[in-house]
């Protein structure tokens, strides 16, 4: 099921709660509220869409948004909220927890629903909210949604959907196979080969060398400030504590005397036996194997001669033999000496012809035997459970706000400080410096939502190792001083320029094309320093298959109309492109062997699934109605990007 998910996580249905899977958790289930009314920030409590019969207030849209930005900052450290919101990531947020809000009212009306066991046992399920021992914790649960400022009745509504989501989307999504009639016309388009001519203009030969002024890059700067922003960056004070800081009782000689009473079967004298054996399906057969093996034959060939196989058992007590056979064969089996030959007796499977392959004795364990093997036992009981009790008390200190000093003071840790570090764990200002690979889980949990001066434990070495952190200082993200960035500031100034001119010779290259010309003449009309013009195409089945991702000028040729010619800029103000495509060859789909076409239509299926998931997630949202506040949400998008102060 879960295999089954991911597959659909692609797909419109399957990203309602993609966003809210995320580290902070670590399994499938989605974060906040999405049909409540909080209030937070300067928005207040105004609601940013109505979905059905529920409103979605922007404060839980805000939250959101932070949620699945601090994912997304785990996988690209320098990430700012600016850039985040302007590449999508307001708007993806949006649309999902509508999906979710709209999907699981249509679900309900469906006849469909979802028990409190489930949701329990959901819970319970995740590693998030295991204590010390590794098992549910519900004080580590409580903490979590304590850290995450959720309610658990905002948490079950969001796992609540993601049962529904399993119940309906999952079937929907996983469509076993495609008739060959549609997956052919796919074929083809796979099989497609084009090619065509691309040509280079670099920004660099067309950069200004002067210098335009600081009053010139300062105004670059404030129109490219997120290229040029520091992430924020954190300090944090922590003190580690382990199993060697945790004091463990010792072990009394009246415990052990206990625990050995306690298990005295275990102690006491015992016999295993492993045993040879074959079921014959009647007495007659059983009797002839029976009769050749007290000869001397050995069970198995002897019962390989009656065209059957003997078996060998693992060392048994008397008790588990019984369970597999009779209370009669075993007491006889155990009476019988090695090499002995039991039966046939009849059970419930056949006639059974057994040989005793060997006899095990174990003598009895006086107190003094057993001693140290005990001792050893408690004492690692012992020291389990002050490990949990230790961490329990620092976790309830945690809890009720103690400061980070006043924990370590009261447990005797050394309180240590970093520098300013990004989420990766670097700290620019300090050449060098180096964090210890163990402590990443503490800083992944420092800049997932926690406050200045709010103490947390992250776990470093599971049920061995533990760090209770706070964060001392936030540095918000900002441009560093214009005098320590002034020659990157020019360089990339002059790149812009430049990239200007590139992008007018690359329109006037087309504009040539488009009159007829070939591409070469153009280039060439188009300057001295223009690159040369090269071949490119493929075949659309092998773009990508190197792992390294399909090249823009390729990804550009394969969705370009034949005979047409278009521009492509490359990023970070390189230069642009020119893209000529001459040539499309694709197939009769009818003439393509069925061995190709089976072998797509397989594979083509998901995608097909993921349709028909895509079109029951907007029937979904058109039969319990949405309407979206668009004034409240650009004004949100404002706040988060800093164009706009909180509350306004």
């Amino acid at each position: 099921m879960i295999t089954s998910l991911r597959r659909l996580f692609g797909s419109t249905l399957g990203k309602i709660i993609a966003l809210g899977f995320i580290a902070l958790i670590g399994v499938l289930f989605a974060l906040g509220d999405v049909t409540g009314n909080a209030s937070f920030g300067g928005l207040g409590g105004a609601n940013v869409a109505k979905v059905g019969k529920s409103q979605l207030g922007v404060g839980e849209l805000r939250e959101r948004v932070r949620l699945a930005y601090n994912q997304a900052r785990q996988q690209q450290p320098g990430l700012t909220m600016t850039a985040f919101v302007e590449s999508g990531g307001l708007d993806q947020a949006l649309n999902q927890m509508i999906d979710g809000i709209a999907f699981e009212q249509f679900a309900t009306e469906l006849g469909f629903s979802v028990s409190k066991r489930q949701i329990d046992g959901r819970i319970a399920d995740i590693p998030a909210f295991s204590g010390v021992s590794g098992k549910f914790d519900q004080k580590t649960f409580e903490n979590f949604l304590r850290q995450q400022g959720m309610t658990e009745a905002q948490l079950r509504r969001d796992i609540k959907q993601q049962l529904l989501l399993e119940q309906i989307g999952a079937p929907i999504g996983n469509l076993p196979r495609i008739a060959t009639g549609i997956a052919s016309p796919y074929t083809a388009l796979l099989l497609e080969q084009r090619s065509g001519q691309a040509t280079f203009i670099p920004a660099s030969i067309f950069a200004p060398k002067n210098d335009p002024g600081d009053a010139a890059l300062q105004s670059f700067l404030a129109q490219n400030k997120s290229k040029f922003t520091v992430p924020e960056r954190r300090v944090l004070q922590y003190a580690l504590f382990d199993r060697s800081a945790v004091p463990v009782p010792a072990v009394s000689d009246a415990e052990i005397e206990k625990a050995y009473k306690a298990n005295a079967a275990q102690y006491a004298a015992s016999e295993t036996r492993r045993f040879a054996q074959v079921i014959a399906p009647d007495q007659a057969t059983a009797n002839s194997i029976a009769a050749k093996a007290r000869t001397g034959t050995p069970l198995a060939a002897a019962a390989q001669a009656s065209g059957l196989s003997a078996s060998t058992t693992g060392e048994l007590t008397l008790s588990a033999y019984a369970a597999t056979t009779s209370d009669a064969m075993a007491k006889t089996a155990f009476a019988a000496k090695r090499g002995d030959i039991l039966g046939p007796t009849q059970t419930g499977l056949g006639w059974a012809v057994a040989r005793v392959e060997a006899v095990t004795a174990k003598p009895a364990r006086s107190l003094a035997d057993a001693t140290p093997e005990i001792r050893a036992e408690l004492a690692k009981n012992k020291a389990n459970e002050a490990m949990v009790d230790y961490f329990n008390a620092v976790q309830d200190a945690v809890n009720s706000g103690a400061s980070i000093e006043e924990i370590a003071a009261d447990r005797k840790l050394k309180v240590e400080e970093t520098p300013a570090l990004l989420p990766s764990g670097r700290a620019p200002k300090v050449p060098g410096f180096a964090l210890a690979p163990e402590l990443a889980p503490m800083v992944s949990g420092a800049f997932q939502g926690s406050g200045e001066g709010e103490s947390q434990i992250a776990t470093l070495v599971e049920n061995e190792k533990f760090a209770v952190y706070s964060v001392k200082s936030i540095v918000a993200a900002a441009p560093p001083p214009f005098a320590e960035i002034r020659p990157a500031l020019l360089e990339e100034w002059r790149f812009a320029e430049g990239q200007k001119v590139a992008r007018n010779k690359a329109r006037a290259i087309v504009k040539a094309v488009e009159g007829g010309q070939s591409l070469a003449e153009a280039a060439r009309a188009a300057g001295p320093n223009i690159g040369n013009v090269q071949t490119i195409g493929g075949r659309r089945s092998e773009l990508g298959r190197d792992g390294k991702g399909v090249p823009p000028e390729l990804a550009l040729l394969f969705s370009m109309a034949k005979n047409s010619v278009k521009t492509l800029e490359i990023p970070g103000n390189r230069g642009w492109m020119v893209i000529a495509l001459d040539k499309v060859d694709r197939p009769d789909p009818k003439s393509i062997e069925p061995a190709r076409v089976a072998a797509l239509a397989q594979p083509l299926a998901s995608a097909f699934g993921n349709e028909l998931v895509e079109q029951l997630a907007a029937e979904a949202k058109r039969r319990v109605g949405v309407t979206i506040n668009k004034d409240l949400v650009d004004q949100l998008r404002k706040e988060l990007t800093g164009a706009a102060p909180v509350g306004e």
